[in-house]
């Protein structure tokens, strides 16, 4: 009976000491899980803030670009503009001249000068156009924004979109085809008007937030 005794006493001992582990860590499993919420509250108000910091400094450029303002566009810019930073075509011979005796690059004064045909090479009517149909407080909810401006009466329509990844804006403005509308006539270039050749172009700018400013990194286009 006496070895019974201790026997059940060290199985009681057991059980006692199990549910102490137990409890304890139920106790540390819960402090580590407050711990792991408060991190990830913490994590989605300074996502928030960063947020909503890039689309007040998305807005004041916008700002500035539908002022149609040269000196202020051309604040935006870091000139020289180099081939690689800014694909721009002005066929005009005075710029070309300038162009290359500035080494292959664009100085504020051509800037200001070619505004017209710069700005149109740039496609700033088209980032208005964007700047227009799409809201950007949309923004606290999705990373990426979309408008179509489909019409079923004209050969070519515009896509807009801005994106966000990884402190990089991108803005987007895509030419594509209508494959709907009837053409009754060809092109000047002898070809149906929504033919791809025509219609299929994309443009785009890329932005790089810092997390306080936006810094215009390159514009570009496809065909």
């Amino acid at each position: 009976m006496k070895r019974l005794f201790r026997l059940s006493d060290l199985l009681a001992g057991v059980s006692y000491i199990l549910t102490y582990f137990v409890l304890f860590s139920s106790c540390n499993n819960a402090e580590n899980s407050k711990a792991a919420n408060a991190s990830e509250v913490s994590v989605q108000m300074i996502d928030t803030a960063k947020t909503q910091t890039l689309i007040l400094e998305l807005k004041k450029l916008f700002q500035v670009i539908l002022s149609d303002d040269k000196e202020q566009i051309a604040d935006i810019f870091t000139f020289p503009l180099s081939e690689e930073m800014c694909s721009i075509y002005v066929d005009d011979s005075l710029f070309n001249e300038q162009f290359k005796s500035n080494g292959n690059k664009i100085t504020r004064a051509m800037f200001l000068r070619f505004y017209d045909a710069i700005s149109e090479s740039i496609q700033l009517a088209q980032v208005r156009n964007l700047i227009h149909y799409i809201p950007l407080d949309g923004l606290m909810q999705n990373d990426t924004l979309n408008y179509q401006a489909y019409n079923k009466l004209e050969p070519c329509f515009y896509s807009y979109h801005i994106e966000f990844s990884r402190d990089i804006l991108t803005l987007r403005m895509n030419m594509n085809s209508n494959e709907s509308y009837q053409s009754k006539t060809l092109s000047k270039y002898g070809i149906p008007k929504n033919s791809s050749e025509i219609c299929e172009h994309d443009f785009w700018w890329i932005i790089r937030f810092d997390g306080k400013k936006l810094h215009l990194q390159n514009i570009s286009g496809a065909d």
